[in-house]
């Protein structure tokens, strides 16, 4: 008899998700209301802790960004939005839902919920800045979320994603795959930290990572339910690939110990709109605060510059 190992299937899968019933919690509620003040309110009336930048001067676009799993709006972007900003972009992130400074911090709503949240405020922030190109930019797990969305629908102009969570389907191991099943199915609220198990160095930037981790407002123990819900997070990307016509921005460092940049490439390449991959050789999973990051902040700034409104 085959003696299964539960921590040794989920090895590789908290490698891929701790930097970043099986089901949601819930179904996502219809758009009924939505506003934007300080904080984003999505459409079934939940607050969404959100930051903004306004660009220095006359804004020329705005970018709303999305954060990675574990983390929060102005943890991933402060740096970014602040070089964005003096290039004349006004940036907006809000922290997702179940994540940052929500009353929802860990509990994981599902990537439908996500989805819905995001074409919720994208919505509104189009509204606020109808004749500026919009530009949104996920990180990691927001990557995911974001290239899922923008298969649907989604008001923006193009996508910026940032080694992002997007190889679903055949891209992910059915090692990875059995081993999130099994710990959504077992152990759906227990936490997983890979100690004693996997080393991952997210990025070149000790300073950076010294100063995440001792953040209360971000963690990198995937519950079980949450394993799960990243896979699908992941598969609900690469199957809206084929239907996303936005100008689409794709960058991964060659140093990324969490994501296989073949993987990540063969989904870029079914993305329908017109498409540009850049695979930065300095460059770790946390692009937006590596060493190098200057370069990736000023290559979405000019992306983003570069891009007229959609009608």
């Amino acid at each position: 008899m085959v003696r299964l190992r539960p921590a040794a299937l989920l090895v590789s899968l908290i490698l891929l998700l701790a930097a970043c019933a099986a089901g949601p919690l819930g179904n996502p509620a219809p758009i009924t209301r939505a506003a934007l003040t300080p904080a984003a309110v999505a459409a079934d009336g939940t607050r969404l802790a959100m930051s903004s930048w306004p660009a220095h001067g006359r804004p020329r676009a705005v970018i709303l960004a999305l954060h990675g799993f574990g983390d929060f709006g102005p943890s991933t972007y402060d740096a970014a939005a602040d070089a964005w900003a003096a290039r004349g972009i006004t940036t907006y992130a809000y922290d997702q839902r179940g994540f940052g400074r929500n009353d929802s911090f860990r509990r994981w709503p599902g990537p439908e919920i996500l989805e819905s949240d995001l074409r919720a405020v994208a919505a509104l922030i189009r509204a606020r800045h109808p004749d500026l190109p919009l530009i949104v930019v996920g990180h990691s797990m927001g990557g995911g979320v974001a290239l899922a969305a923008a298969g649907d629908g989604l008001a923006a102009d193009a996508l910026v994603l940032a080694a992002p969570a997007i190889a679903g389907g055949d891209g992910i191991p059915p090692s990875q795959r059995f081993g999130g099943w099994l710990a959504a199915a077992l152990a759906p609220d227990k936490r997983f930290t890979g100690k004693g198990l996997v080393r991952i160095v997210p990025t070149d930037n000790d300073a950076a990572w010294r100063s995440v981790s001792r953040n209360p407002r971000h963690f990198g123990d995937p519950s079980g339910r949450e394993l799960m819900g990243l896979i699908r997070v992941m598969d609900r990307a690469a199957a809206a690939a084929p239907r996303v016509t936005l100008p689409t921005l794709t960058l991964m460092g060659r140093q990324d110990q969490i994501l296989r940049t073949g993987a990540v490439r063969r989904v870029h390449r079914q993305i329908a709109g017109r498409k540009r991959f850049v695979l930065y050789d300095d460059g770790w999973h946390w692009l937006f605060r590596d060493l190098q990051a200057a370069r990736v902040w000023d290559d979405v700034a000019s992306f983003a510059l570069a891009q007229r409104r959609r009608p």
